[in-house]
């Protein structure tokens, strides 16, 4: 465990040169609140990023503190475990996740295959793992590892927050599959989650989860390619079979074409969001952010995602859903991730985002009202919405294509209801 008070490195990677020590992170107050400086030699380097656009730009002489309210900076808690994560940290730690500091979640593990560009250490010699129970080495897994790791995947899905931890670690395999399993420590969202590699290519391995009402992986496979369809640039994915079992892969966007790491923050970071409750913003918000910042394209793919969200259902649509990479001069929309429509069904579906003048409401009247902070006017607003209801029209057909069933085709009905004018 960390202890309040000692300075943690923060490494950013940069093209070409491997993780490089780019700040000091000192954590105070019990793990309440948090100090940021820039290094001298990371400020002053050409190749430096910085870690936060908004937030936290690149320059030395100024020492920040984590806002209030949060346990750490935006940018760092996206970069940390969430849901899943935490609870294959609990397993590590042999204690329940609560009792982990934020800093604490944020520092714990490294694995050279984390999400994204950002690590941690307690030394500028390079990341490293800063639990005493978080040692040893952690890697990604091959495909023909994904139907054993999914069996213990379901294993650690079934247990709660107050399960007893001790008792489950003693039915699992032995601890090598556990130390993969912790290589998607970082990896967001609460869905079970492995990160593998397959001939070269990086992926992460989603897994169905206890209480699924369909076929979630092979779901989420056909919306996504869905989206491709309708001009959207989306996260690629492939359905692979393990023990029977459909297993989602998405392609890692975080790693360029020669596999290093790519430093990307959320739109939830993106528009200074402090809390998880609350009021997240709206897709305007993150429209003109984006184009203050460099990324006079994000308007118009930002528009899509949000038209294409109402039209399926996807009320997932969070701020953490959405990413920006971030670059020397400017940043840039990530491809779309984690999009399928909602398990739930709603009387009046709202997304996560505020999408109109109607707020929050998942209906095309109130994704047509207010196109102009996406750099749109009504008329092109109009035509974008009703090419892409025409594709998505055959979306039964495509979905059977990616082999998910007549029954949870039948279950999805009502989730695409606005394709057709409903």
């Amino acid at each position: 465990m960390t202890s309040s008070g000692a300075p943690i490195y923060v490494f950013v990677w940069l093209k070409g040169q491997g993780y490089v020590p780019a700040a000091l992170l000192t954590d105070y107050a019990g793990g309440r609140r948090c100090t940021l400086g820039y290094g001298r030699n990371y400020a002053v380097r050409p190749d430096a990023i910085p870690i936060d656009p908004v937030s936290l730009p690149l320059y030395m002489g100024h020492v920040a503190t984590s806002p209030s309210g949060s346990a750490i900076f935006p940018a760092l808690r996206d970069a940390a475990p969430d849901k899943w994560g935490r609870k294959l940290l609990a397993l590590l730690a042999g204690r329940p996740a609560g009792t982990l500091s934020e800093v604490e979640v944020l520092t714990a593990a490294h694995s050279r295959n984390r999400i994204g560009a950002l690590a941690f250490g307690g030394t500028p010699a390079g990341p490293e793992s800063m639990a005493p129970w978080a040692t040893g080495e952690i890697f990604s897994l091959n495909e023909g590892d994904l139907a054993r790791v999914g069996r213990v995947v379901a294993k650690v899905d079934e247990i709660d927050d107050d399960a007893d931890l001790d008792a489950l670690r003693r039915t699992l395999p032995e601890d090598v599959f556990l130390r993969a399993l912790a290589s998607s420590l970082s990896v967001g969202g609460g869905r079970p989650k492995a990160l593998v590699n397959v001939n070269g290519v990086d992926y992460i391995a989603k897994f169905p989860k206890r209480g699924d009402v369909w076929d979630e992986p092979r779901v989420e496979h056909a919306t996504m390619t869905l989206a491709a369809r309708c001009g959207i640039a989306a996260a690629r994915t492939r359905l692979v079979e393990a023990d029977g079992v459909g297993v989602l892969l998405v392609r890692r966007f975080d790693r360029d074409d020669a596999g290093e790491p790519v430093h990307f923050v959320s739109g939830f970071t993106l528009n200074r969001r402090i809390s998880e409750d609350g009021d997240w913003g709206a897709y305007q918000d993150l429209a003109q952010v984006a184009r203050q910042h460099g990324d006079e394209r994000a308007g118009h793919e930002l528009f899509r995602r949000m038209a294409f969200n109402v039209l399926c259902r996807n009320v997932d649509d969070h701020p953490r859903n959405h990413a920006f990479f971030v670059r020397r001069n400017g940043i840039a929309l990530t491809p779309v991730f984690d999009v399928v429509p909602a398990q739930i069904r709603f009387a009046r579906p709202e997304l996560a985002l505020a999408c109109g003048s109607k707020g929050r409401e998942a209906s095309v009247e109130n994704v047509l009202s207010m196109p102009e902070p996406f750099g749109l006017r009504r008329a092109e607003a109009e035509e974008v919405v009703a090419l892409m209801r025409h594709e998505m029209r055959g979306w039964r057909e495509h979905f059977e294509e990616c082999g998910v069933s007549g029954a949870d085709i039948f279950r999805l009905e009502e989730r695409f209801a606005l394709v057709s004018g409903q």
